[in-house]
């Protein structure tokens, strides 16, 4: 893994160190024009800041990819699997939304909503799982949103996920999947952390025979 970080910080490097050659062309061109140097520099730094999160989301794609273990089974089958969450007594569920399917803890259930509440949650968790069938790959994005509990779970408040990060606190390639963890999983022992959903959901789609990537869309 320390290897994959020192990959991604190179090629944050390089896309800097390209951007070395326009900045300086902007400079010379400009001359002793120094409005249009300013005005230059303010445009390259916009297109820099623009860029660097499509080019971010590249490298964690290509970078932070893990090969799927023996035959995959078909689109259908996996997403029972990840599906199958709902059947357990834990506080984790998963909804559909816009041909992905979004994992985050159960807090619009009354049975969990105070335990939830009282954990001192501040922000809500959500893995997105985006699948490519064709490839037999699935991308997975790490959402957080600010949550307000309220007076109960009909009043719960989500709000943003405009944060994506990558969230590696992952035990990858460990026999610690989705039936281990939700259907034997005892309340108490939830911290509520990121990777208590990650995880079990990550290693399943291994086992699976799916290739599993980071990215942040």
């Amino acid at each position: 893994m320390i290897k994959r970080f020192f990959s991604v910080f190179g090629l944050i490097l390089l896309y800097m160190v390209a951007w070395v050659a326009p900045l300086l062309l902007i400079i010379l061109i400009g001359g002793d024009n120094d409005a249009f140097i300013a005005v230059g520099v303010l445009v390259a730094m916009v297109f820099i800041v623009i860029g660097f999160i499509p080019y971010l989301d590249f490298i964690a794609k290509k970078v932070f990819s893990f090969p799927g273990e023996g035959k995959p089974i078909p689109l259908e089958a996996l997403h029972a699997e990840i599906k199958a969450i709902n059947q357990f007594d834990a506080p984790v569920m998963v909804q559909e939304s816009k041909g992905k399917l979004v994992v985050t803890w159960k807090y619009v259930d009354a049975q969990w909503w105070e335990l939830l509440a009282k954990s001192g949650l501040e922000k809500i968790y959500e893995l997105h799982i985006k699948f490519d069938e064709g490839k037999k790959e699935v991308t997975l994005i790490d959402v957080n949103k600010s949550v307000s509990w309220r007076a109960g779970p009909a009043q719960v408040k989500v709000r943003g996920g405009f944060f994506r990060g990558i969230n590696f606190s992952v035990e990858i390639g460990k026999r610690w999947g989705i039936k281990e963890n939700f259907a034997l999983g005892k309340v108490y022992d939830y911290k509520f952390t990121p990777q208590e959903i990650k995880a079990p959901v990550m290693n399943t789609i291994l086992r699976n025979g799916w290739d599993v990537r980071f990215g942040m869309w």
